[in-house]
């Protein structure tokens, strides 16, 4: 018995919690468009049609189809993970020992879905990874969370590689089979009862996807409740299996003990050839192309209405089992809500800053690019502004550089940010489904590893531009033209964040930023007077970056400066009439609204995950 159990056993009332996991007239129906077709109409799509069915505790179950036969939407809809809107709609009910509904939000607390990608992070090792998880999942001391870990890593045969990295295309590390161990440990951490597994066994060797059929049947033993996608099993793995449910265009043809299969299907008229891999007969012969023969449409019809013969002669038994079924009695439920409950905040923040540390120290090449780009413009820089001088020539030029310096910062900063936040995001989706951490503890953690970086990178630019460019050579004066480009770096940092929330493309970076900077720099005063910006586009004025670091860039510098010849029009030149301190609390006014806006759209991508 697992340690949570052995745990929860101390307690009189607690009664091993098994949970049957059971669906009734699944149907998932979306809208489609023809591509290039502005006025087309569109159509509707039946993916699942009238879908039923039942997993008890103890069976190893694998969905089975050819591409496109439904079988991840079917996987999708037992964990509450496909969304309804106005261009797909789910029907039908998924339901827990018959009594509860199946929610997304729950999920996390009995269940585990492990996706087809293994997102990982490469630089961590094989025991990192699992330990994260199961410190953010138990409440238990921190010598038992170690003993679960590693009883964990012996189950899953991962001993020998326990120290070694993830690894990527550019990191040596797992096998992909490792791998594939690894992301389900990750979620084996807190024993959860129904285990779901989208396409486990995919880009392994048939070697390899033979042991994680193998590693899921043998869960299936302790009680659990599992149920995997699988493409094209081989013979040996498809003997493993308990129970198979065979798709075909989004209908059910099949669903039973693997071991009856064959029998069933030659009782219909189609036999399996002597010595032949049964799963590789189903999948070639009940494969259906997009455009359906007559022959197709024929092969369907038979296959459908003999699966309806079947159901119909098992209605009387499967009726006596749903009346004897009990459900989950509430002090079951409340106990194991008790033992899955979150942990504090404080303990999620300390271990995503451990693990973003621990990460950034083994993998610094985004540190070390930022560093250098850093230091190669401010060097560039140097040589195109390089001691300006005070006479009027010297202020003009002086005032390119202030505009330069405030549009570079800003990009730095949000570049930067944006694309290592994309890079991040599949992780985090992954994670947060699973219920690992919230939204508040992962951006907070983003934003304290984010900010001695935001110090740094400024205040180095300063060091070497400020000097050079010829302003005014003292100690304060550097320190607070430092301040200034820390709040403008704020604000782009900021602005990165809520792009990063609001995209999944990278290359969807460069258009948003092109989108949302590019009005802010014409609206910034450099250009265009503040004052002559048109009414229609005024408001953009007010949220650019540009307008209130060039302001206070410029009002440190010349105002009430004994070495510049006074000019009472610089100022009103470009419609600056705010000041320097309120120049940069607007510019952290507006960062922090902009991180509310990326809290607000990573919210709103973590609404339903896929």
């Amino acid at each position: 018995m697992y340690q949570y159990k052995q745990l929860l056993v101390e307690k009189d009332d607690y009664k091993s919690v098994e949970m049957k996991l059971s669906w009734h007239n699944l149907t998932y129906t979306v809208k489609t468009k023809s591509r290039g077709c502005k006025n087309s109409n569109s159509k509707e799509k039946t993916i699942l049609k009238l879908q039923s069915g039942s997993i008890k505790p103890g069976q190893a179950c694998f969905i089975m189809g050819s591409s496109g036969a439904g079988k991840t939407t079917l996987l999708n809809a037992l964990c509450d993970r496909l969304t309804n809107s106005k261009s797909a709609k789910l029907q039908g009910q998924v339901l827990i020992n018959d009594t509860h509904s199946v929610r997304q939000s729950s999920f996390g607390k009995y269940g585990a879905y492990v996706m087809q990608d293994d997102v990982l992070f490469p630089t961590l090792t094989c025991e990192e990874v699992i330990t994260f998880s199961a410190r953010l999942k138990l409440i238990l001391p921190p010598h038992q969370i170690s003993a679960r870990v590693d009883t964990i890593i012996e189950d899953l045969g991962l001993n020998n590689c326990r120290h070694t990295f993830i690894g990527n295309q550019l990191i040596k590390g797992l096998s992909g089979g490792e791998r594939k161990r690894t992301a389900i440990g990750i979620e084996l951490v807190t024993d959860p009862q129904i285990l779901c597994l989208d396409e486990p066994t995919s880009g392994l060797d048939s070697f390899t996807a033979h042991k994680i059929v193998k590693l899921l049947v043998s869960q299936a033993k302790l009680g659990k409740t599992v149920v995997a996608t699988i493409h094209q099993p081989s013979s040996q793995a498809f003997g493993l299996f308990d129970k198979l449910i065979l798709l075909m265009d989004g209908h059910q043809i099949y669903q039973g003990a693997a071991s009856q299969s064959v029998e069933y299907f030659e009782s219909i008229g189609f036999s399996v050839p002597s010595y032949s891999n049964p799963a590789d007969y189903f999948l070639q012969k009940f494969y259906m192309p997009f455009n359906k023969s007559e022959e197709d449409v024929r092969t369907l019809e038979i296959l459908t209405e003999a699966y309806k013969t079947k159901l119909s002669d098992k209605n009387g038994m499967a009726k006596q089992i749903r009346e004897s079924d009990t459900g989950l009695e509430e002090a079951e439920i409340n106990e194991f809500k008790e033992y899955h409950s979150s942990v504090s905040f404080c303990t999620e923040l300390r271990e995503l800053l451990r693990r973003t540390v621990k990460n950034t120290y083994r993998n610094p090449t985004h540190l070390k690019l930022r560093f250098v780009a850093s230091v190669m413009i401010s060097v560039i820089v140097c040589f195109f502004f390089w001691d300006l001088g005070y006479d009027a020539k010297g202020v003009k030029n002086k005032i390119g550089f202030m505009f330069f310096m405030s549009v570079d910062q800003t990009m730095q900063a949000l570049f930067s940010v944006a694309m290592n936040f994309i890079d991040e995001r599949p992780i985090f989706l992954r994670e947060y489904a699973s219920k690992t951490y919230g939204i508040w503890s992962y951006f907070l953690s983003k934003s304290v590893i984010e900010a001695p970086f935001q110090l740094l990178f400024p205040f180095l630019a300063s060091l070497i531009v400020y000097f050079a460019a010829g302003l005014t050579p003292e100690f304060d004066k550097l320190m607070i033209f430092s301040c200034i480009l820390v709040s403008v770096v704020f604000f782009g940092t900021s602005l990165g964040f809520a792009i990063g929330c609001s995209v999944t493309d990278p290359m969807m970076v460069t258009t948003m930023v092109i989108f949302l900077l590019g009005p802010m720099l014409f609206c910034g005063g450099y250009f265009v007077n503040l004052h002559q910006i048109p009414v229609y586009t005024k408001w953009i004025s007010h949220l650019s970056p540009i307008r209130y670091c060039g302001e206070a860039l410029l009002r440190h510098e010349f105002l009430d400066n004994p070495r510049y010849v006074h000019d009472p029009t610089l100022f009103t030149n470009f419609g600056f009439e705010l000041g320097l301190t309120k120049c940069i609390y607007i510019l952290l006014g507006l960062g922090i609204a902009f991180r509310a806006v990326g809290i607000i759209m990573l919210r709103l991508a973590v609404v339903k995950v896929q």
